[in-house]
């Protein structure tokens, strides 16, 4: 909404420049020079009031300045808050909190795991691991695909166990069309099927990989060793 500005009158070109008689006897009666109307009308700039430079004036000032500033802050903080509402970080599944805190080195210790933690395994899960790659003596970056084919709009969270701990929790949300055409899956399918991390893997560590879904199903990965 524009705001409307105080408009201020100009002085009237026909207000008397005469100095009245009282004001020529007084400056004479001082010993100081009479100072003519003219001079003390061109101390204000043309077409602004004496009032204009008063308290309102400033107050109106700074409005104007700051206001677009303020605006602008208050929009980018709106946007930032829908934006970060809309892609902020989603509700892990049940159970995967107690999988995570879970000890995991073979099949064995997983199955104790996985049915602490309330899953219960699904050959609905499908996923494969394409990459894994040494970063550093203490690091991995590991790739693939996981999808849930009776709900393949929907992210898995990947759980990655090094050495029996755990090293990774990250979730799908990467586009796979060649995945979502594999299993006969509609487009919806192919946004959330790929996932790409890096986790602490020592070399030569056994490495145990999971998917799983919201409704508390998971599959396990091939075991892998890091390079």
């Amino acid at each position: 909404m524009q705001k409307t500005e105080p408009h201020f009158r100009p002085e009237s070109d026909s207000i008397d420049a005469r100095p009245t008689r009282r004001a020529s006897s007084t400056a004479a009666a001082a010993g100081r020079p009479e100072t003519p109307a003219g001079n003390v009308r061109s101390q204000i700039a043309p077409g602004r009031s004496p009032r204009a430079t008063g308290p309102s004036s400033t107050l109106h000032a700074v409005s104007r300045t700051w206001f677009p500033w303020l605006s602008g802050a208050a929009a980018a903080i709106l946007g930032f808050a829908v934006v970060f509402w809309l892609t902020g970080p989603v509700e892990p599944p049940p159970g995967v909190a107690i999988l995570a805190s879970a000890t995991v080195s073979d099949a064995t210790s997983l199955m104790a795991a996985v049915q602490t933690a309330g899953l219960h395994g699904s050959s609905d899960v499908k996923g494969a691991i394409e990459g894994l790659k040494r970063v550093d003596d203490k690091r991995v970056t590991i790739n693939g695909w996981a999808v849930d084919t009776t709900a393949s709009s929907l992210s898995l969270t990947i759980i990655a166990f090094a050495g029996g701990h755990h090293a990774l929790t990250t979730v799908t949300n990467g586009r796979r069309r060649d995945v979502a055409r594999m299993f006969g899956l509609s487009d919806a399918g192919a946004q959330n099927a790929s996932f790409e991390a890096t986790l602490a893997c020592g070399p030569g560590q056994n490495l145990v990989v999971v998917a799983v879904t919201a409704d508390r199903t998971y599959s396990q990965f091939r075991s892998l060793v890091c390079p």
